[in-house]
């Protein structure tokens, strides 16, 4: 299915989009490349702006036990979908997207509280989406384990950010309040899996869908149709 979105005047300039995920989660990565994909379809003079979410899907106890990413995975999905053919359907789908699962070399679940807090000191330089999408592609493409500082913040340096934000990483504990809120406020809102996608405030698109679906969401959040559309939603900033 072919959506287009039609073009802007001054419409509208600016779309916030909250996207709420964890670097644990396939379906995550797959949904920010095909948001990233889905951005591309805009036309017009129209400024995006998003905003990084985070929501741990592994909860602490299971921090303290480690399990692999396999019995994880396999907790996540339907009844009669097999681990296998998971993984199969992931780097099926990735691969259209250019993306690159290696299932194979993931070992233990790591935490991602670090991963998310690393994210949360970014935004201040603007580069949260840049070390959002590194982190996935380290722990999905290389296995590496993102629940290590010294790992994270060489992820952090190779997606450009100061030293002196991979120094307060390395040596404070900022971030942890931001984490522990958003995830309150989220339970609020009634998150209970990841991703979901909030175009606008008011678009809200949630669990895995495809790039049309998201062109789609896009050009709503854009083209308001009705008085009753254009007003305002609560959103989970």
């Amino acid at each position: 299915m072919n959506i287009l979105i039609r073009p802007l005047n001054d419409v509208r300039r600016t779309l916030d989009i909250d996207l709420v995920a964890d670097f644990t989660c396939p379906w995550s990565w797959l949904g920010m490349a095909q948001l990233t994909r889905a951005l591309g379809s805009l036309s017009g003079d129209v400024e995006t702006r998003l905003r990084w979410h985070p929501f741990r899907m592994a909860s602490k106890a299971a921090n303290l036990n480690p399990r692999s990413f396999h019995e994880y995975l396999a907790e996540r999905l339907p009844a009669g979908i097999s681990v296998p053919f998971a993984e199969k359907s992931l780097t099926e789908a990735g691969r259209e997207l250019g993306l690159e699962f290696h299932f194979e070399k993931l070992g233990a679940l790591p935490s991602t509280s670090e991963a998310h807090r690393l994210v949360q000191l970014a935004v201040d330089e603007g580069r949260h989406a840049n070390v959002a999408a590194a982190i996935f592609r380290a722990y999905f493409e290389r296995g590496a384990n993102i629940g290590e500082l010294t790992v994270l913040e060489g992820i952090g340096r190779e997606a450009g950010l100061s030293e002196k934000t991979l120094q307060a990483f390395r040596d404070t504990r900022e971030g942890d309040a931001a984490l522990v809120g958003s995830e309150e406020r989220l339970r609020g809102f009634g998150v209970r899996n990841v991703p979901n996608l909030l175009f606008g405030g008011r678009v809200l698109v949630p669990g895995t869908v495809n790039v049309a679906t998201y062109v789609h969401a896009l050009d709503q959040a854009l083209f308001p149709v009705s008085e009753e559309e254009t007003q305002e939603k609560p959103t989970l900033h």
